[in-house]
C-alpha cells in the first residue's frame, strides 16, 4: 500500500532561470476546511480553488508578507476570502449559492464562479509600508483562467494556472494545481514547449487522484526541460483568531450595542468565519469593554 503524499508545495525553476514553477497537493487540506464549513460537492470544490490559488501567490511572497484573496462572484459563491501566508499557512471561507440563485453570465457559459471580481492584496511585513492591491474582472468564471489573467494584467508576468479538485460523494478525493511562469529571459520555444506539456495533460483532477506527489506534476509539464528544486513546504490550515480579537471586533460597534446586549443579553457570542470556533464575552467583560470606550 502506497503511503498518502502529505500536504506541500514544491517550488522550481528551469536550469536556465527561465521558467519558474511551483506545484501543490492539498488534498488533506481542503478536505478538512470544506468539513469545517460543511461543504461538499460544488462548493468544496470552489473553496478548494480558493485556498489554492491564494497559496500559489503566497509562495512568491517574502516571509512576513501576506496574501488576502478575494473573489466576488454571481455563480456557486458570492464571495470567497483567503488568507495565505509564504510559510504554507493558509485560511479560508466561503459564502454558498445554490444552483437555483446562481448566475453565469447572459448566455449562461461562465465557469462555476460567474461573472464578477477577483481581488488579490499583498500586505508588506514591515510596517508603515503601503499594501499592494490588484482587481480584474472574472472574465471566464473558471479561477485558474482567471489568476492566469491577474498575472498578465496587473503584474505583467506570463502565467499558466491549473487548479484541480475532486470529490465523490461528499468527500475530497484531490486536490492540488500547479502555477508556470515565464521569466523575461524566457525564449519563445522554451514557452511553447511547456505550453504544449500542459496541454499534454488531459485530466488535472484525474492526473492527482492516481499520483498526488506534486514533483511528477512538475516532471509533466517540464518534460525534457531540466529544473531544480528549490523549495519544498508543508501546507497547512493556521487560523489567527483569539478572545483578545473576538473582544475588539466586538467594541467596534459602539457603546450602545454594548450596552444593549449588556442588558438584555448578558453576554455575547462571535464566531470566526474562518475557523468557526465561538468566543463568548461574558457580563463582566462586557462592562470592561464598555467602560474602555468611554
Amino acid at each position: 500500500m502506497t503511503q498518502p503524499v502529505s500536504d506541500k508545495w514544491i517550488k522550481c525553476i528551469s536550469d536556465q532561470g527561465s521558467i519558474r514553477g511551483v506545484a501543490l497537493q492539498a488534498t488533506q487540506l481542503v478536505r478538512s476546511v470544506a468539513s469545517m464549513h460543511h461543504l461538499t460537492g460544488i462548493h468544496a470544490e470552489v473553496l478548494g480553488e480558493a485556498l489554492m490559488g491564494a497559496l500559489m501567490v503566497a509562495s512568491y511572497c517574502k516571509t512576513g508578507e501576506q496574501v488576502n484573496l478575494n473573489v466576488r462572484g454571481s455563480g456557486y459563491s458570492s464571495q470567497a476570502l483567503v488568507d495565505a501566508h509564504p510559510d504554507g499557512a493558509v485560511r479560508g471561507y466561503l459564502l454558498p449559492r445554490s444552483r437555483e440563485e446562481a448566475f453565469f453570465g447572459e448566455g449562461g457559459d461562465t465557469g462555476p464562479w460567474g461573472v464578477g471580481t477577483l481581488s488579490v492584496l499583498r500586505t508588506k511585513g514591515k510596517p508603515g509600508t503601503q499594501p499592494y492591491i490588484g482587481t480584474v474582472p472574472l472574465v471566464t468564471g473558471f479561477l485558474a483562467k482567471d489568476l492566469t489573467f491577474y498575472w498578465l494584467q496587473s503584474e505583467q508576468v506570463p502565467s499558466a494556472v491549473g487548479l484541480a479538485v475532486k470529490t465523490e460523494g461528499d468527500e475530497v478525493v484531490a486536490a492540488g494545481g500547479f502555477l508556470i511562469q515565464a521569466m523575461p529571459q524566457a525564449s519563445l520555444s522554451e514557452i511553447k514547449a511547456i505550453e504544449q506539456n500542459i496541454k499534454s495533460i488531459e485530466s488535472l483532477s484525474e492526473d492527482l487522484a492516481r499520483d498526488a506527489d506534486p514533483l511528477h506534476l512538475l516532471a509533466q509539464i517540464f518534460q525534457n526541460a531540466t529544473f531544480m528544486i528549490v523549495q519544498e513546504t508543508p501546507l497547512k490550515f493556521k487560523c489567527h483568531c483569539s478572545q483578545e480579537r473576538a473582544e475588539r471586533a466586538l467594541a467596534l460597534s459602539g457603546a450602545a450595542e454594548l450596552r444593549d446586549i449588556l442588558k438584555n443579553e448578558r453576554k455575547a457570542s462571535i464566531r470566526c468565519d474562518f475557523c468557526t470556533k465561538e468566543y463568548t464575552i461574558s457580563a463582566k467583560d462586557l462592562e470592561r469593554l464598555l467602560a474602555s470606550s468611554a
